[in-house]
């Protein structure tokens, strides 16, 4: 890495790094004071409660790193523009372009960062920090077993029952399998578990029926018995989650449960791009950013603050109206998603070839 390229990411990450630790402490401010009066009526111990901010770290990094990194971008250049060192290094022979090279590769590597958390750790960090609360609930006496109502559209199967949502046993469970809106047949137990890729049912029975709902048969009693039924209780975790919860994988898993013609699997589809598309807000804030930096040298710190804030705002505003587009069906889901990475991602093209 050459003097300059150094000089300017030096320049860029400490006001990155205060933006971040200065969100970072307006989140936990904000969430401490919508929920205190819960933790203290609750009595969580701040041991829990430092666990708890900890496990979400990563979800709150997704969402704040893209505004961090625009702050800091809008100040490192409007201060440098200010000071004339921009137009002493075009001076000295060195193009704009060079000089916005170590931006475009800090763009590239918060691209990966934001899609490796995205991915690996944002989804499930709210379920965890979610865990750590119950978990303290159990040992203060609370119920463990919360209900679980799952249909599975595909197979015309819906399942209702008593769980430890995580696990893989099912209590006071009920099977019921449909056929044209009627139910075919029903299985009740006392308890079902996951084991090696198959269900089995305990202490339970098994009710068939005919077209009319009528029972064909007298109930068959059972103590132990292995059934054929497809889904897993990760689909079961997976129901109770939103989309912003589940991972790419998950997500996936998730829509094979829906008609692809119906309007769930459009929405979750959109969802699905919108994973893939929000890492790249990284570079796509950085073309955009860059170029409007250098331009905005006269408004001081309070200027270049106002500029992000905005730039901020029209981006997500811009994010919000592509998704409503995309789930409303008026445009394809993957054009949706990616809406705001490609106007924006133009709009600083455009911008760049501008600069003189």
């Amino acid at each position: 890495m050459k003097t300059i390229d150094r000089y300017l990411v030096r320049e860029f990450l400490v006001p990155c790094g205060y933006c971040l630790a200065a969100f970072l402490l307006v989140y936990i401010i904000y969430d401490l004071s919508a929920h205190l009066d819960e933790y203290i009526s609750h009595q969580i111990p701040l041991r829990l409660l430092g666990n708890y901010y900890l496990v979400q770290m990563p979800l709150v990094l997704v969402n704040i790193i893209p505004l961090s990194i625009l702050l800091a971008i809008v100040y490192c250049l409007g201060m440098l523009a200010r000071h004339n060192e921009i137009t002493a290094m075009r001076a000295s022979g060195i193009s704009i372009y060079r000089i916005m090279l170590p931006f475009i590769g800090l763009g590239v590597c918060f691209t990966l960062l934001l899609a490796w958390l995205n991915e690996n750790f944002a989804p499930e960090a709210y379920a965890r920090s979610e865990r750590l609360i119950e978990e303290y609930g159990r040992r203060a006496g609370r119920e463990a077993l919360q209900p679980l109502a799952f249909f599975n559209p595909i197979e015309q199967r819906t399942w209702s029952a008593q769980w430890v949502p995580g696990g893989d046993s099912l209590y006071d469970v009920s099977v019921r399998s449909l056929m044209s809106r009627q139910v075919t047949d029903k299985v009740s137990a006392k308890k079902a578990s996951y084991l090696d890729g198959e269900w089995w049912f305990f202490d339970g029975s098994i009710q068939y029926y005919d077209g009319r709902g009528r029972l064909r048969s007298r109930e068959e009693p059972f103590t132990k018995r292995r059934l054929p039924f497809k889904e897993k209780p990760d689909d079961f975790v997976s129901s109770q989650k939103d989309s912003i919860s589940m991972s790419s994988r998950e997500l996936s898993r998730n829509m094979a449960f829906y008609p692809p013609d119906s309007e769930i699997y459009r929405r979750k589809l959109v969802d699905l791009r919108h994973k893939t598309a929000r890492p790249f807000v990284g570079l796509t804030i950085v073309l955009i950013a860059v170029p409007l930096a250098m331009r905005a040298s006269r408004g001081g710190a309070a200027g270049s603050a106002g500029l992000s804030i905005a730039l901020g705002i029209s981006y997500y505003v811009v994010e919000v109206i592509g998704l409503s587009m995309g789930r409303g069906g008026m445009v394809p889901p993957c054009a949706g998603a990616w809406l705001p990475n490609v106007l924006f991602g133009a709009i600083g093209i455009a911008l760049i070839a501008r600069i003189r």
